[in-house]
């Protein structure tokens, strides 16, 4: 199959787009089995002790498994997966180059759901369903007391079979796609926008060119970028797209051209949230005398972005993240750790003494902010924030926010939330609330304001009782935000001009932290009266727990939903949520979950679900919000308050969960 495609792809013809896209419909078979990592290895080639060799014998021996599975040749699926582990286990970690990391790390993922797969298509039929069960039990107990007519008709009839749950299908966008468009549209439209493209971003890549978008999400054949491919106009000057990648590209798009990472500005495919972190990262313990994010990113964010930061940076070096830093630009790394200060690029610029002196055409750094730069790197150039993709002006401002008192913040989101409102209705002056807790914004009525702002005030107080909260201070420091639109339109039109992304349907209020910022948007049509009290503790919660620090998306997602729930059990929304969870479909794993950065209803649902069910035990929830209170690091709180990682709870409840 994939052969044929190959000759189609060559023809360039219209037949090629018919038959490569018929594929699409098994693409997550297809994406999870059938996809080649090592195009040039050779298929009779014997697995070697290197590396690479072991790589390319993994990656034979699951292409063969994929050909089975979809053969239905179960028994010798099996078989291949189990050589692809066998040569997974010959891969020593410590003799893996760094620039094939990435690649064993997506066989490892490959394997696991592979071997998922075909356990799942090899398990025997399940029993009849409990209700049947219980039917014959009666019957049972009472031979001699017939079964009414009804009950009698209703045991005879089969039980109805529910249809199959079918798991999310589409490749991965940070995993998949991104790759691809690095390696084959890098130098044109990554690294460069040449024809006014630029595909530096996902936010860049979704802009598309001047004339429009470039993709259009669920529809691979009517897209853009799709077109230009299968014509061969593009990629030029070589590295033609090859047939796999094609498929994954248009499986992507049908599958509706989801974004899997965490900020749609970082670097293309980058990774964000503590996934993938760049080689040479390493962590800092907290007793260095120069911290990276406190003492040095904001003179790179003040004299270094002017070159060294958009679609075509100086010397291909962007220093907008710690990991472009980290990276270096055209001339190699800019930061030598591992050697003498004096060999570090960076330090030599600032200095004078290779080349041009930097920053370029301002005044030198003072002697003291040099030092500052040599000690960090004799000190392991290492970095104390959480996430390496952030862009440095984002911590830059987190850093002021963390030192400004609660007064000077919320002063400060007061400016914030005029300037914002500005941008997202110019056309519409804003009513305005200040309560004790909350800065209120919105084109609604005065009434209507004053009735959202009492609202929050009173789940508030709920949530203090709920969580045991200190009655006193302030619910969020600075106070939170919250901007409030008379009409879904208005909403879609707020996240658009705003956060520059599409609104998922259905959604209708959300929590977002960038920077000093940290705010809710909800829409209040006149009609959600009924439903307006639960929307409301949704946003409260979610901007309380975004407001405890450095805390993932879906904890405040489905905290704010879980704690809402609790807050107005009775309220139709929450009688709504409760129902979604019966409609959740299969989940691959904790990766997935873990690393939603996108909340459409399906996403926001499943993360209510594993919070409401981490908080079943209303007292675990409590501790973990004290120690989030106290300043302590995620990850390490819900290991001490839950007794294993979040990993390992995520794949317990997936495994628990009809």
């Amino acid at each position: 199959m994939i052969v044929a495609l190959r000759n189609r792809v060559r023809g360039l013809g219209t037949l090629f787009m018919r038959a490569a896209f018929s594929i699409l419909a098994v693409g997550a078979v297809i994406s999870l089995l059938g996809v080649r990592t090592s195009a040039s290895a050779d298929d009779d080639a014997p697995a070697k002790s290197n590396p690479r060799d072991a790589i390319a014998a993994v990656d034979r021996s699951l292409a063969q498994a994929g050909a089975d599975f979809r053969a239905k040749r179960l028994t010798e699926a099996a078989t291949a997966l189990d050589e692809a582990k066998a040569s997974l286990k010959t891969l020593d970690d410590a003799d893996i180059p760094a620039d094939l990391r990435p690649q064993v790390d997506r066989l490892q993922e490959r394997v696991a759901a592979a071997d998922r797969l075909i356990a799942k298509a090899r398990t025997p039929a399940a029993k009849p369903p409990p209700a049947a069960a219980k039917v014959a039990d009666a019957s049972k107990k009472k031979p001699d007391a017939p079964l009414p007519a009804a009950q009698a008709a209703k045991a005879k009839k089969p039980p109805k079979s529910k249809k199959p749950v079918k798991a999310p299908a589409g490749p991965s966008f940070i995993s998949d796609v991104a790759p691809i468009f690095n390696a084959k549209c890098g130098n044109c439209h990554v690294r460069n926008a040449r024809g006014g493209f630029s595909m530096a971003s996902f936010a860049a890549l979704e802009k598309g060119t001047k004339d429009g978008p470039v993709i259009r999400p669920g529809a691979s054949r009517g897209s853009r970028l799709v077109e230009v491919l299968l014509s061969g106009d593009m990629p030029r000057g070589g590295g033609k797209i090859a047939p796999e990648e094609l498929l994954t590209i248009g499986a992507w798009i049908d599958a509706g051209a989801q974004f899997d990472g965490i900020d749609r500005a970082a670097p293309l495919g980058q990774k964000s949230g503590g996934a993938g972190m760049p080689a040479g990262l390493v962590r800092s313990t907290g007793k260095e005398s120069v911290q990276f994010n406190r003492d040095l990113a904001p003179v790179l964010a003040a004299q270094c972005l002017g070159c060294h930061a958009g679609d075509q940076p100086s010397g291909q070096l962007r220093m907008e993240t710690f990991t472009g830093l980290l990276a270096g630009g055209a001339t190699g790394k800019v930061i030598a750790a591992d050697q003498p200060t004096g060999e570090s690029l960076l330090l030599k610029r600032l200095r004078g003494v290779d080349g041009d002196r930097m920053p370029l055409e301002k005044p030198a750094l003072p002697a003291e902010t040099i030092a500052q730069f040599e000690t960090w790197i004799k000190e392991g150039a290492k970095f104390d924030g959480a996430d390496p993709a952030q862009p440095l002006k984002i911590s830059v401002e987190e850093q002021l926010a963390g030192r400004l008192s609660h007064d000077e913040l919320t002063a400060k989101r007061l400016t914030q939330a005029a300037r914002i409102w500005q941008l997202a209705v110019p056309d519409e002056k804003p009513e305005q609330l200040q309560t004790a807790n909350f800065i209120l914004f919105g084109n609604v009525s005065t009434a209507r304001l004053n009735e959202v702002g009492q609202l929050a005030e009173a789940e508030r107080t709920k949530m203090i009782k709920l969580l045991r909260l200190d009655a006193g201070a302030p619910l969020v420091k600075g106070s939170l935000v919250v901007y409030v639109l008379k009409r879904s339109f208005d909403y879609s039109e707020f996240v658009r001009m705003v956060e520059e992304r599409e609104t998922p349907r259905g959604i209708t209020g959300h929590v977002r932290a960038k920077g000093s910022d940290l705010y809710a948007c909800l829409a209040a049509p006149s009609d959600a009266d009924a439903t307006l009290p639960a929307l409301v503790a949704e946003q409260v919660a979610g901007g309380f727990l975004q407001g405890l620090g450095d805390v993932p998306a879906w904890f405040v997602v489905g905290g704010g939903r879980a704690i809402a729930a609790r807050l107005e059990p009775k309220n139709p929304l929450t009688k709504q949520w409760e129902a979604e969870l019966r409609e959740l479909p299969v989940l691959a794993g904790a990766d997935v979950f873990m690393s939603a950065a996108v909340f459409d209803p399906q996403t926001a649902a499943r993360s209510f679900a594993f919070v409401k069910a981490l908080s079943t035990n209303l007292g675990k929830l409590q501790s973990l919000i004290a120690a989030l209170g106290a300043g302590r690091d995620f990850a390490q709180s819900m290991e001490d308050v839950y007794r294993t990682n979040t990993r390992a709870l995520v794949e317990r409840w997936l495994q628990k969960k009809p």
